[in-house]
């Protein structure tokens, strides 16, 4: 019986022929993955490498555009609209001669990045319905010429390989709809590689954490107490947490809604008002008087305030004497609303965060109250501006 069996086994190879297959396939792909792994962890480091390159090209060029330094810079105060009013006569040289001495500027030896903030804290832009409505309309030559030495930079800097974008955000109130903004290049794809930075605005409105925590204490003490009262009744009536936690929400919009007020009145009345109320006019003055017999730059600025008024109407602002004034309740009003509106839900959920951590032990009446004022105080961002560059190769 065994000796049978022993002669079957040898007989029949069919198992054994199965086996060195499997093992013989197992062998094959063994070494097809030894050939092929360098090859694949090879591509996958070059591509790393690629876009870490491109990446770090994206920073390296977004520091040295900033600091780029532009020897002349000329530009035109209103020069748009004085060519406007000219009309057949701005080529000719007396016109080009007189533009120059009435509204020629000239910067010397500035960096882009002083030169494109001083862009963009002087354009006044209010977002309106999808709309893009710019109330100093003096300085479109400024970010016109601005735009054509940025182009000219850039390109130099970056060649034929890559397509760009530098853009500028300015908005000095988080949710707010004014502000302004400056796009030079291409509209930016998914594929980008984008770097950001701050940049300095050239405004001084005197806004520190220490006078925001007085307008925090006075928001407390008008409506139950002052703060540490108002925690130690939380430790001692918990039934009333939900009423004493909806009262240091109403606080705290009451701070941010103060912060607002007195930041933006600052923004306008010694900004803004100078310009809107007196300079465009006079600049329009100087332009009619230039061309003599020439109305139309009196009726191109009462269509243009015109405009204005009607626009901040129509979201229901009122009207006051100067264009300044309605301009400054308008968005008072606006931005403390839209700062309401995003915001309610993620103060809410600070607040009792908060106040779970101050009961539980873990944080001190000091900290609750340095979280609020860090709060309130993010709110504002009057002194800078974001400064993001794009770049992407060129699809042959």
């Amino acid at each position: 019986m065994g000796r049978w069996h022993l002669k079957s086994l040898r007989n029949n190879t069919n198992g054994f022929s199965t086996t060195f297959d499997v093992l013989l396939f197992l062998v094959m792909v063994s070494i097809c993955s030894i050939i092929l792994l360098p090859a694949i962890t090879g591509n996958t480091q070059i591509k790393s490498v690629i876009e870490s390159k491109n990446q770090k090209q994206s920073s390296d060029l977004l520091l040295t555009l900033l600091n780029g330094r532009v020897y002349e810079f000329e530009y035109f105060t209103g020069g748009e609209q004085m060519d406007t009013i000219a009309g057949q006569v701005n080529k000719s040289p007396v016109y080009l001669e007189g533009k120059k001495l009435i509204a020629g500027k000239e910067i010397r030896h500035k960096t882009f990045a002083d030169i494109v903030a001083e862009d963009a804290a002087s354009q006044w832009v209010i977002y309106h319905n999808g709309k893009r409505i710019q109330l100093n309309f003096l300085m479109s030559d400024y970010t016109n010429r601005l735009k054509s030495e940025t182009k000219d930079y850039l390109e130099k800097q970056i060649g034929d390989r890559y397509n760009y974008n530098f853009t500028v955000v300015w908005m000095p109130f988080v949710n707010s709809l004014f502000g302004s903004d400056i796009s030079i290049g291409e509209p930016v794809p998914e594929n980008a590689y984008v770097e950001s930075t701050f940049i300095t605005m050239p405004y001084h409105v005197n806004f520190t954490r220490k006078r925001i925590e007085r307008i925090i204490d006075s928001s407390f003490k008008g409506s139950s107490g002052n703060i540490s009262a108002i925690f130690d009744e939380i430790k001692r009536n918990d039934t009333e947490r939900v009423i004493i936690e909806d009262g240091i929400n109403q606080a705290i919009f009451d701070s941010i809604n103060s912060t607002i007020d007195d930041a933006l009145s600052e923004l306008v009345d010694d900004k803004m008002a100078p310009i809107l109320d007196d300079a465009q006019d006079k600049v329009i003055t100087q332009m009619s008087n230039f061309l003599p017999g020439n109305a139309e730059g009196i009726d191109f600025i009462a269509s243009f305030n015109e405009s204005i008024i009607s626009t901040l109407n129509e979201e229901g602002a009122v009207t006051k004497e100067k264009i300044s004034g309605t301009l400054k309740s308008y968005l008072q009003e606006i931005s403390k609303q839209e700062t309401h509106e995003h915001a309610k839900n993620e103060i809410k959920a600070l607040v009792t965060d908060l106040v779970d951590m101050y009961v539980d032990g873990a944080m001190t009446i000091d900290e609750f109250k340095d979280r609020i004022l860090t709060e309130t105080f993010s709110r504002i961002s009057i002194s800078r501006a974001q400064a993001t560059l794009s770049i992407w190769e060129k699809r042959i």
